[in-house]
């Protein structure tokens, strides 16, 4: 099993490498059948279904370093239990040419040192937005009999 310092350190390799763009550094620290999701519901489905394996993780990977900035997200907090990373980042993010805050946390698992599978948990509903699946309407002031 890989120490909690090491793993610690490998998280933050991954995140330097997806800020930087360098997906084959990034893929480096993928295992064969990793899994990646954003945790939502199916009506996200171009975000939240589950991505396998090494050829379906890189064109994922390579999307998200085209079109999602992520390098001004700072780390809030790591925390390591066992092979599993809780990482807390917040932050500046681009998607496309709109720049917003945000916060995220991932739950990272690692085999012998190799990710086999990574849950993201972010604003579903900001990144449905972004990608015109859903729209905000302007809150309505409620009348008197309403309240």
């Amino acid at each position: 099993m890989t120490s909690g310092a090491e793993l610690k350190d490998i998280v933050k390799q991954i995140y330097e490498a997806r800020g930087e763009g360098d997906l084959d550094r990034l893929m480096s620290f993928f295992g064969d059948n990793c899994v990646f999701r954003v945790a939502g519901n199916r009506h996200l489905a171009q975000l939240t279904d589950p991505v396998v394996g090494s050829a379906a993780l890189r064109e994922a990977m390579r999307h998200f370093i085209d079109t999602w900035e992520m390098k001004d997200l700072k780390f809030v907090d790591v925390h390591i239990d066992g092979d599993v990373a809780l990482v807390h980042r917040e932050g500046h993010m681009r998607h496309v040419s709109t720049d917003f805050d945000t916060e995220i946390m991932d739950k990272i698992t690692f085999d012998n040192g190799k990710v086999i599978e990574v849950v993201e948990f972010l604003d579903t509903l900001q990144v449905a937005v972004l990608l015109k699946t859903a729209t905000i309407s302007a809150p309505q002031q409620l009348s008197a009999g309403q309240q």
